[in-house]
């Protein structure tokens, strides 16, 4: 997948943006295991910020055949697939069943978990599906991509040689 160039940012900002992948990337493995934790919602936030650090990092984890397809939805389709919402909206439903069933909890906090759950259902639900993408247009947009001149460095260049600044003085 072709990025925008990686920004110029400090090989210490580099690294805390990998830390955050890192550990966003560690909950969404949790969630595949725990049906009570979600995984997309943290492989979002681990594309973000490979993205914005080590983009072929990211173009790797494209390549998985589980959070590939998740993340190609988002990325290039601009949504989540039917399927995918209904897996979140379930988890969130049997995370917050189990958390009741299992521990003892005030009414104020069952509560405020009810309309927690609801505010992440409505929020999944309104996302939109992926839209259809034509092959053509793709392969249209790529060339394009190919065809146009490199940019020109953000360097002042003087508007007239130097040899002639010299003279006008």
């Amino acid at each position: 997948m072709n990025h925008p160039p990686v920004p110029p940012i400090n090989w210490s900002k580099r690294l805390i943006y990998l830390a955050c992948a890192i550990f966003f990337f560690t909950l969404a493995i949790i969630g595949m295991v725990l049906p009570i934790v979600p995984a997309t919602p943290f492989l979002l936030v681990t594309s973000y910020f490979l993205v914005r650090s080590f983009p072929k990092l990211n173009d790797l984890l494209l390549d998985t055949p589980y959070f590939g397809p998740i993340l190609y939805d988002w990325e290039v389709r601009k949504g989540i697939r039917p399927i995918v919402k209904l897996q979140a909206i379930g988890t969130v439903v049997l995370g917050w069943g189990i958390s009741i069933l299992l521990f003892p909890i005030p009414v104020w906090a069952l509560i405020l978990m009810a309309v927690l759950v609801i505010v992440g259902i409505v929020f999944i639900y309104r996302v939109p599906a992926p839209r259809e993408i034509d092959p053509k247009a793709i392969t249209e947009e790529a060339e394009k991509e190919e065809t146009q001149p490199e940019p020109e460095s953000h360097s002042i260049k003087p508007t007239q040689p130097p040899s002639s600044v010299a003279k006008d003085r």
